[in-house]
């Protein structure tokens, strides 16, 4: 018999053309994958027009390996890995025959291995690749415990997946081919569903599947803080790591390299992307997913809680035909919600708006978003280069990493752009003196720096449960003004018992006045910095977080939890035996 190749028989039957063939083994060529994959992510053709393309020229028999049960003793005979980086699952031994279904019938090379380290002879059937994938799933490794567990779990309708080529537009595309909403869905099909819609609609912002030696530990972060909310057998963990692999599109048969990808996924009317990133740890693969709603990611900017002392400042600042603003904080205090915000408001039909950013976490109307990828050194100072040449009246910058970065964007801002960046620091001062640090000339930084903003995010008192409550028993040693009354939530169902509901933001401004270049230019140290910015009107982050405990939005635990303390005080002079002199801030500016 002539071994044909996919390609071949694909022409002749016309379901593509020789120039998507000849496109496609170019990109085969350059990327090392299988031509039939490369013809299915270029949107050519797809999973199943393959598998009953081949089953008509070969005259094989296609099937649907959910209609089969392998004992043991035939799963045995092909290792998992095996069967997962061939795309092949044994489906029945009669005597010496083994029924063995693949997604590329044309792998002579895998039949014949097989063959030969089983000693049977094959009898070949077609199934699609989803297909086999979702079947190794569901047959390999999981206890009788682990699926007596799985068969509890409800099923959730109206959910589905959608493919990464899809997820980029998550208010269309079609339905991902291994979604199920039915009662017979495959149980870790169930299982996966069921831990991101969970999290869905507690409202989390990142789901963490963590594999301990007992058990696999999954947390939601809610409102900024991590909660333990489900646990399953390590039994069936490699499974639940190969269905989220296959709908973000990852390597499934790669165990030991980290991978990033994408996916989406709609319950009911919402639509949500999803960043899957794995880990390997001693346990096997971490997962953690980042949940992004492009609807409640998108806060207009009056709704983010800055108070108008500092908000009209700001408005000012960007609203300027060109200088440089930094959004500065920690992972996860809500910089790239801002900086979204402030493009929403600077967005107009006169304008020409260009971000760069790693990755791109929501799609913004009218703007044109950049996704990096360093891999091939497309980075943010290269692409910065790039985007300075289609002449861009406002930049974002996801993150000034380097000097190289750093430099550029302050050029930019001093040739007619509007530039905005995120910095990791603690503090508006802070700021300056990583710019300075990274190898910006001071010079540059006063000329091109029109304002910082700092931020956190830190959890609202939950309104249903609201009580008064007395102040901390060490609350004197923080020199503030006390107050009249202190709340805290004491716990209810609203707010899955934590007393929190919802997050708020906290800010500080500081605004590049004649004075402090002039001191920037002569290096002075940071608390001469502060002590400019605070005589000129810069309220710390802790002094505005306590103008939220005043009005009964947070609690004071919260803040020393999460707001730092400005360097030089808060604590009271009994307290400062091993730090510099310091002012009290907050009763000064009360």
């Amino acid at each position: 018999m002539k071994r044909r190749r996919l390609g071949e028989i694909l022409l002749e039957e016309g379901m593509v053309t020789e120039s998507q063939l000849e496109t496609a083994l170019i990109i085969q060529r350059g990327k090392n994958k299988k031509l039939g994959k490369v013809l299915i992510e270029l949107g050519f053709i797809t999973n199943l027009q393959v598998a009953e393309t081949l089953t008509k020229q070969l005259s094989l028999r296609m099937v649907d390996c959910k209609d089969y049960s392998p004992a043991k003793d035939v799963l045995a005979l092909v290792p998992k890995e095996v069967a997962e980086s061939k795309i092949v699952l044994p489906l029945e031994l009669k005597g010496k025959n083994l029924m063995l279904a693949m997604a590329n019938p044309l792998d002579w090379e895998t039949i014949e291995d097989i063959s030969f380290e089983t000693g049977l002879k094959l009898t070949v059937a077609i199934s699609s690749e989803n297909n086999i994938l979702n079947a190794i799933e569901n047959f390999y490794g999981a206890s009788k415990e682990s699926w007596d567990f799985l068969k509890e779990i409800p099923t959730y309708d109206e959910v589905e997946f959608i493919k990464e080529d899809e997820a980029s537009d998550t208010t269309k595309g079609v339905s991902y081919q291994a979604v199920y909403q039915d009662s017979e869905a495959p149980p870790i099909v169930k299982l996966v569903t069921m831990i991101i819609a969970d999290a869905v609609n507690f409202g989390s912002s990142d789901v963490h599947i963590e594999p301990r030696e007992k058990y696999v530990q999954v947390r939601y972060r809610i409102d900024g803080n991590l909660k333990n909310i489900h646990q399953y057998s390590p039994n069936i963990h490699d499974s639940v790591v190969s269905r989220i692999k296959i709908i973000s599109n990852l390597d499934i048969t790669n165990r030991r390299f980290p991978q990033d990808g994408r996916s989406a996924l709609r319950l009911k009317d919402k639509a949500i992307d999803l960043r899957i990133s794995t880990l390997p740890s001693v346990y096997g693969e971490t997962i953690v997913i980042r949940l992004l709603d492009p609807v409640t990611g998108l806060i207009p900017l009056s709704q983010l809680g800055i108070s108008d002392s500092i908000l009209m400042p700001l408005i000012d600042i960007f609203s300027q035909p060109q200088g440089m603003l930094l959004v500065t904080g920690p992972t996860g205090s809500g910089k790239t919600t801002t900086l979204y915000s402030i493009l929403q408001q600077l967005r107009t039909e006169i304008k020409n708006i260009i971000t760069l950013e790693d990755p791109v976490e929501y799609k913004l109307a009218d703007i044109t978003q950049v996704h990096m990828n360093e891999a091939i050194g497309f980075t943010f100072a290269n692409a910065l280069r790039s985007v300075l040449r289609q002449d861009p009246d406002i930049v974002m910058v996801g993150e000034i990493r380097d000097a190289e970065t750093a430099e550029i964007a302050s050029r930019a801002a001093l040739t007619g752009h509007m530039v905005l960046s995120t910095l990791h620091t603690n503090d508006t001062v802070s700021s300056i003196i990583r710019l300075i640090d990274v190898g910006l000339k001071p010079f540059l930084v006063t000329a091109a720096v029109s304002g910082v903003i700092a931020q956190r995010l830190i959890r609202r008192i939950c309104k249903h449960c609201k009580v008064e409550t007395a102040p901390p028993e060490d609350i004197e040693r923080f020199n503030v003004v006390p107050l009249g009354k202190y709340y805290k939530g004491q716990g209810c169902d609203k707010c899955n018992y934590t007393g929190f509901k919802g997050r708020i933001g906290i800010y500080e401004l500081l605004r590049m006045d004649i004075k402090m270049k002039r001191l920037i230019s002569k290096n002075a140290t940071i608390d001469e910095l502060w002590e400019s910015a605070r005589e000129s009107g810069t309220k710390s982050l802790f002094d505005e977080a306590w103008t939220k405990v005043a009005e009964g939005i947070t609690s004071v635990e919260e803040v020393i939890a999460k707001i730092p303390y400005p360097h030089f005080l808060y604590i009271k002079d009994e307290d400062k035996t091993d730090l510099p002199e310091s002012k009290s801030v907050l009763a000064k500016n009360s």
